[in-house]
């Protein structure tokens, strides 16, 4: 599936024998659901507001972000933008940078707020923030360019890694031009011309001739991840993590391309290290979900992947995960919602041939509504 910087694995892999489990348990399901009756809970009545909706792009240095990218939302409380921001949610780019928040009347406890700060951050980038208000207009459309960071690679040479290349103080302050025109010429490659092979050498000269320059890295492995180049995937997030130990994005980098090599245990270290740098991190939370089911964890794995699906109730790929983990639990509507939520998001993903067998069986089982 398309890499992003946060990383979408190519394939969701399926943990256990789920479809012996479910196969076992078909006269169960239908027992299960002859027996269950629908309970109507008294409900206060909530105020209807009209729908609201943000859509924007996301340009990283003037060029439209790849796909994959979070964007954030969250309530302003005040008008002059410098309340609390809370009730937050996010979003990802498709191919062209665009992305929407919809039905944003029903986000936080207090319904129908008018103003939302719209935010992104990428590594090797400076990030931005502006704000909508839909006060007058029930929709809204935001741009965001984040600008490439410039700052003095010395001050960060104290957090390089022993052996690092470059590891002693460069005393640079601005980037260096031929490893700007190989890290441009790699995203007009990888981005527009969608040829990841040829990136690639765009993005090693670049590193070659500045070896501080963490967003060629996070791009080389971005490609490497695109070319399903695993190994050295692993190795230019690995750097980047060595310019700048604090980016969660390199260390989910790092644990995306170990869970594609099977290296579970070593992805969790990873994964959890990313999560404490950004706990807030949608797909690092089902990355980390990935790793501990493969591990047969999968008690452990629940929490994160609804806390991916909580953060981003589009992102396909956990709603996969979660229809496993209710198959196990033999919870098969659950499941059949779950599984059919991921082909209404991908129905053209990697997974949609087993899910749409997961479906057919599921259905089957449960018989008509």
């Amino acid at each position: 599936m398309p890499l992003s910087m946060p990383f979408r694995v190519l394939a969701v892999e399926r943990y256990g024998n789920t479809r012996n489990n479910l196969l076992l348990h078909v006269a169960l399901f239908a027992i299960l659901v002859s027996c269950t009756s629908v309970v109507a809970s008294d409900q206060t009545a909530q105020p209807q507001f009209p729908p609201r909706q943000i859509t924007g792009r996301l340009k990283l240095g003037g060029r439209p972000a790849p796909a994959g990218v979070p964007v954030h939302v969250r309530i302003v409380f005040d008008n002059n933008h410098k309340g609390q921001n809370v009730e937050s949610t996010e979003a990802m780019t498709d191919s062209s940078g665009r992305f929407t928040f919809s039905h944003l009347e029903n986000l936080g406890k207090d319904h129908g707020q008018n103003l939302f700060s719209i935010s992104a951050i990428q590594p090797g980038f400076d990030g931005a923030v502006k704000v909508v208000d839909l006060t007058e207009d029930t929709q809204g459309e935001v741009t965001l360019d984040l600008r490439p960071v410039q700052v003095s690679r010395a001050a960060e040479s104290s957090t390089a890694s022993p052996g690092m290349p470059g590891n002693e103080p460069s005393g640079r302050v601005s980037p260096i031009p031929q490893a700007e025109q190989a890290l441009h010429a790699g995203q007009d490659l990888l981005f527009q011309k969608h040829d990841a092979a040829a990136s690639v050498a765009q993005f090693k000269k670049a590193v070659k001739l500045d070896p501080w320059n963490e967003q060629a890295y996070m791009l080389l492995g971005l490609a490497q991840m695109q070319l399903q180049h695993w190994d050295e995937a692993q190795y230019a997030f690995q750097e980047a993590a060595k310019v700048a130990p604090g980016d969660a994005q390199a260390f989910l980098g790092i644990g995306s391309a170990l869970n594609e090599q099977r290296q579970y245990a070593e992805a969790q270290k990873a994964l959890e290290h990313s999560l404490e740098l950004k706990p807030s991190s949608a797909e690092a939370h089902y990355e980390l979900g990935r790793s501990l089911a493969a591990l047969g964890r999968w008690n452990e794995a629940t929490p994160h992947v609804q806390r991916a699906l909580e953060l981003n109730p589009d992102y396909a790929g956990p709603h996969a995960l979660m229809g496993d983990i209710y198959v196990r639990q033999q919870d098969a509507a659950s499941a059949l919602a779950q599984f059919k939520d991921y082909l209404r998001l991908a129905p053209n993903g990697s997974l949609a041939p087993q899910v749409k067998k997961m479906v057919n069986e599921l259905e089957a089982a449960l018989g008509p509504e």
